[in-house]
């Protein structure tokens, strides 16, 4: 039994150990691909509807753009505010049209 614990907590150790190693190697465009999936969750959860039309670009200085089209002004604002409160975004350029 305590040969048992001792194997599970070194398996623990070395998988954290494991963990932090990948995330201080994490490349640039791994953060720029997470920010994209952060800002189009939050879209979906601002405006349900409009998911699949916002096209969301990100530069390397973590800056959002926002293309398509809406149907009214204050999806246009929801959607600018949700790409700004995901983590790790600088700026966000809203160039979403209103029908």
């Amino acid at each position: 039994m305590h040969r048992q614990i001792t194997a599970l907590a070194l398996l623990l150790v070395l998988f954290t150990i494991a963990c932090g190693s990948m995330n201080r190697a994490t490349p640039a465009e791994w953060d720029r691909v997470a920010i994209e999936a952060d800002v189009r969750s939050k879209v979906a959860t601002a405006v349900p509807g409009k998911t699949f039309s916002i096209g969301v670009t990100v530069s390397e200085a973590r800056v959002v753009s926002l293309s398509g089209t809406v149907d009214n002004a204050s999806e246009r604002q929801a959607i600018g505010e949700a790409a700004r409160s995901v983590s790790g975004v600088t700026r966000v350029i809203n160039n979403i049209a209103v029908r």
